[in-house]
C-alpha cells in the first residue's frame, strides 16, 4: 500500500484551524437554536444540569425525548 505526504505551511495550518473553530461555533450555534425551541420542566432542566456537572453529556434525542436519567 503506498503512503503520501501532504506538507503545509504554517500560515496555511492556522487557516485550517481558524475554519474548524469557525465550524465548531457554528455547529454550537446551531445546536442552541435547536434545544432553545423545545420546552423542558424545571426537573428536566435540574436534571440535565446535574448530569452535565457529574461530567456525563446529554443527547439532543434525551433532552427533546424527556428522558433523563442520572446515572
Amino acid at each position: 500500500m503506498a503512503t503520501s505526504t501532504i506538507t503545509i505551511t504554517i500560515p496555511e495550518l492556522k487557516s485550517i484551524q481558524k475554519e474548524l473553530e469557525m465550524l465548531e461555533i457554528e455547529i454550537m450555534r446551531l445546536k442552541a437554536l435547536l434545544v432553545s425551541t423545545a420546552e423542558l420542566s424545571g426537573k428536566e432542566l435540574r436534571a440535565a444540569h446535574k448530569r452535565m456537572a457529574s461530567g456525563h453529556w446529554i443527547s439532543l434525542n434525551d433532552l427533546l425525548g424527556s428522558t433523563l436519567s442520572i446515572n
